[in-house]
């Protein structure tokens, strides 16, 4: 079968999305056409880089909000990690991180006062899938879900559409569907990113994401910040993680940097591979690498 793939730019990092199904150049044509579109829309609406979105609509507001049914997923998820994370994986982060210069402007310029993060439970209410209470001020950032929850809502679209043999790649975080092949990924080697530490078997149906420290760095920071301590964890440099869908697995791949795995085991069925600043691997029994 061949591949047709395209690639475009959206969420500051490169997409790509692969068909193996046998299409008219229309078809293909109209299916890119309709992914491109409603991913840049999506970032439109909830960037927190981009001061015309939903994100700064709301920011530092109180009150009740009728917000998109997306959005609701979102926060949605965080409510499942929030207590399992022990409070460190905060959609209310915005300002936080904001401060320690990762702002809309790219500043990387630390603030002297940085904003402590507001508790999520006493700050944020779900009234129901369309409406959101902002009990105190804050700045949203939906960073830890935003990118897994995207790449299922994408893979959903390419199912709906009979779309048999595809993988959607938001940046490392993937989803995969196929009648029965399997598809090698290579881990990205943290140290160098021209090499690959293993490769590892995704099957069909299945989502992967990868989170790293050499990523996104500036000033003692990088994108991953504990609210509690105000600091970047430095034990862990990187995670892969598999799940049965791709926002379960970004959002795991982001709080392994804050917390074990172990606090996760009894709610979410995973796999997963850890690099220490040692470059120690620990990794879960089924993540077999090749």
């Amino acid at each position: 079968m061949v591949e047709r793939k395209t690639e475009f730019e959206a969420m500051g990092c490169k997409w790509g999305i692969s068909i193996w199904d046998e299409l008219s150049d229309e078809r293909w044509s109209e299916l890119v056409k309709i992914i491109k579109e409603t991913t840049i829309d999506f970032d439109e609406t909830y960037s927190r880089f981009k001061k015309t979105s939903l994100i700064w609509q709301l920011a530092n507001k109180t009150g009740v909000f009728e917000v998109p049914t997306a959005m609701v997923e979102m926060l949605k998820y965080y409510w499942q990690f929030y207590d399992l994370s022990e409070r460190k994986f905060n959609p209310l982060i915005g300002q936080t991180i904001s401060d320690m210069g990762y702002d809309w402007q790219y500043s990387l310029v630390p603030k002297e006062q940085i904003a402590v993060t507001p508790e999520l439970t006493a700050s944020l209410r779900i009234v129901d899938e369309s409406h959101i209470e902002l009990i105190a001020p804050c700045l949203i950032d939906l960073g830890g879900v935003g990118k897994g929850y995207w790449v299922d809502r994408l893979a959903a679209y390419l199912r709906e559409q009979k779309i048999k043999h595809f993988l959607v790649n938001g940046s490392g975080d993937v989803a995969y569907e196929s009648e029965g092949e399997k598809l090698k990924v290579g881990l990205e080697d943290p140290a160098d990113a021209t090499k690959v530490l293993g490769v590892v078997e995704l099957a069909p149906g299945q989502a992967m994401a990868s989170s790293g420290s050499n990523r996104r760095r500036w000033n003692k920071y990088h994108h991953i910040i504990d609210p509690l301590t105000q600091s970047s964890p430095e034990l862990v440099v990187a995670s892969w993680v598999i799940a049965d869908n791709a926002a379960i697995a970004d959002a795991l791949a982001s709080c392994f940097f804050l917390v074990a795995p172990d606090n996760f085991a009894s709610r979410f069925e995973f796999e997963y591979c850890l690099i220490n600043s040692e470059r120690r691997m620990k990794k879960s029994g089924q993540f077999n690498l090749q």
